[in-house]
């Protein structure tokens, strides 16, 4: 048997959800589309769809296009929604009792579990054993729910390509920790230019949420989905992390609330 010590979170399951945004984002998702407004929406009629901004990247023979902006968000540097990984909507508080994807403790899990990895399935619930399943299906995929289309949350494949971008620089341009200032409020993050094009994408550092704090980190580092869960140790889900001093593929457990950058691949 593996032994591992978990931390078991107590606490209340928010009967709300409501949006997790931090205090820079002024986007309205309530505007309908059609009513006097040109910003495109998503599938779901609220969410502001970005633009595919092509940096040149190519992943197993396909064009990797990334969205201008957070899921959620309307602008680059505004953070958006939080997610725990596998679920589609943000929530008041991020913890394992109230996780879609485990009986009330991450160690007591219910979907996406290696099938070597009994130890962390909940057999009382599904007798039949771990599902061996470790990609997002596409109902658990927030970004192809919201958005539709060819959009979705970026493969680890993807991340660490992107991330291979920054020892390209004959091609790139790779700033660990940008700046944008916005109504006198400087929003700290990664920025990445093809420099033949000009095209650009930032990240801002959104932080990440657990239980009831909100962006925790925000402006000191960043946290962004991939779609596959970490074989060795699947109650972490992979991440694009950064901060002041570099970027890296991590991970975070599953149940913790982070920003979602969508890809479109055709």
């Amino acid at each position: 048997m593996k032994k591992f010590v978990y931390i078991l979170m107590a606490a209340l399951i928010a009967l709300t959800a409501v949006s997790c945004n931090k205090d820079n984002n002024s986007n309205n998702n309530n505007d309908k589309a059609g009513e006097g407004n040109s910003i495109k929406y998503g599938i779901d009629g609220k969410t502001p769809l970005p633009e595919a901004v092509d940096i040149g990247l190519v992943v197993n023979g396909k064009p990797v296009k990334w969205a201008s902006f957070n899921l959620g968000a309307s602008k680059e540097h505004e953070f958006g929604n939080y997610y725990s990984w596998g679920e589609t909507e943000p929530k008041a508080e991020y913890s394992d009792v109230n996780y879609k994807h485990d009986n009330g403790d991450i160690s007591k899990l219910i979907a996406y579990c290696p099938k070597d990895w009994a130890d962390f399935w909940d057999s009382s619930v599904k007798p039949e054993g771990p599902d061996g399943v470790l990609q997002l299906v596409p109902s658990d995929d927030a970004a192809i729910v919201h958005l539709g289309g060819k959009w979705r949350i970026p493969t680890q494949d993807e991340v660490q390509a992107l991330l291979e971008l920054q020892n390209d620089t004959e091609h790139y341009n790779w700033e660990k920790w940008a700046v944008i200032s916005v109504d006198g409020k400087d929003v700290y993050g990664l920025r990445i230019t093809q420099k033949s094009t000009g095209n650009s994408i930032f990240f801002p550092a959104a932080g990440s949420c657990n239980l009831k704090n909100i962006g925790e980190m925000a402006g000191e580092n960043g946290d962004y989905w991939a779609s596959s869960v970490i074989p060795s140790y699947p109650i972490v889900a992979n991440t694009l992390r950064f901060d002041s001093k570099g970027s890296h593929s991590d991970g975070i457990q599953r149940y913790c609330g982070c920003p979602i950058r969508p890809v479109y691949v055709e």
